[in-house]
């Protein structure tokens, strides 16, 4: 038997159309920026609306009930020590951490006009696939923390917004996400209904402060409607990405079963 090898067929390029390099690790995917950019993050380092020159999306390899066992003892103090190690400055970085695997990433780019958004995606649903409303896993209280089963999303556009298109996007990336649940049949593990995400979701949306100031980020617009068919195409090579990880793990497994036969 043939040593199993990772395949994706939509791995990110080191450099993304609208700026920024694209730095790919075992254990994280890193975006920099020359110059300073604009983001809405829902991340735990820097997030809500905040310059930055750098974006993190860091897997958290090992499970902890709270914060405080985290190295740097908070998500904040672990996205910035990562950080840290590779020299970007923490008042311009944000993050999210996931317990996705970094190899089975997920890149897409939509363009229309001269509008161009790019979404790198990674995922996984099997533990948390979730319905808005159908209850919660559990209560946040000192520290509790709750990471596995995320679909996070880092966003890039050409375009500039206001702060009110910048955050009415998330309406549409949410929608556009509800959508891709929808489309690939995924169900809440509470109510049977399809998901409209997991129960640890995240979001980084950078916009380009050069670019074209927009006002409208609704599907309506041109640009809204570019930004969602990205996120459901990201979506869903992500969900292809998840199917190829969990052959690659039989692969694996089967064959170093038979390594271990070989060897005894």
């Amino acid at each position: 038997m043939t040593k199993p090898t990772i395949q994706n067929p939509y791995t990110a390029p080191s450099e993304l159309a609208v700026g920024g390099q694209v730095k790919l690790h075992h254990t994280a995917i890193v975006v920099a920026f020359d110059d300073v950019r604009y983001s809405l993050s829902t991340g735990p380092l820097n997030g809500g609306l905040h310059h930055i020159m750098a974006i993190r999306n860091q897997n958290l390899p090992f499970f902890v009930e709270t914060e405080k066992e985290l190295p740097g003892g908070s998500a904040a103090g672990y996205l910035s020590a990562e950080f840290e190690q590779e020299d970007y400055p923490l008042n311009f970085c944000t993050g999210l951490i996931t317990s996705a695997t970094m190899e089975f990433h997920a890149y897409a780019k939509v363009t229309a006009g001269d509008v161009i958004v790019e979404t790198i995606a990674t995922g996984g649903f099997e533990a948390t696939a979730h319905c808005a409303g159908d209850g919660y896993y559990y209560e946040e209280k000192d520290g509790k923390f709750r990471q596995p089963g995320t679909i996070n999303l880092l966003i890039f556009t050409n375009k500039a917004l206001t702060d009110g298109a910048l955050t009415k996007a998330l309406i549409t990336v949410t929608e556009a996400k509800c959508a891709a649940f929808r489309e690939e049949e995924i169900h809440s593990l509470i109510s049977g209904a399809y998901a409209t995400g997991t129960a640890t979701d995240g979001v980084v949306l950078t916009i380009d402060t050069n670019g074209e100031i927009l006002t409208d980020s609704g599907t309506y617009s041109l640009f809204g409607d570019t930004l969602a068919k990205c996120v459901r195409l990201a979506m869903k090579r992500a969900f292809e990405n998840i199917q190829r990880k969990v052959a690659y793990e039989k692969a694996k497994a089967a064959y170093e079963k038979e390594q271990a036969e070989t060897e005894a």
